[in-house]
């Protein structure tokens, strides 16, 4: 009886660790991912503000039709 719980125990205690060597690499995907999204919507916000400048700028400046030559 003694050597079936062993046995038993020792495949539980094999899969706890299986099961915590995948979470950890799932983990680690999950942080992974994390980190390029974050770097995705700065790069986002970004661009978007550098259109958002250029759109100012082009808002502030007349057509160049009714600049007059000097």
């Amino acid at each position: 009886m003694n050597d079936v719980l062993l046995s038993r125990a020792e495949r539980a205690i094999e899969a706890s660790r299986v099961l915590r060597a995948q979470h950890r690499a799932v983990a680690d995907q999950l942080e992974n991912a994390k980190r390029e999204v974050r770097r995705v919507v700065m790069e986002s916000a970004m661009l978007r503000a550098e259109l958002k400048a250029l759109r100012d700028d082009r808002e502030e400046q007349p057509p160049q039709h009714l600049v007059q030559p000097e």
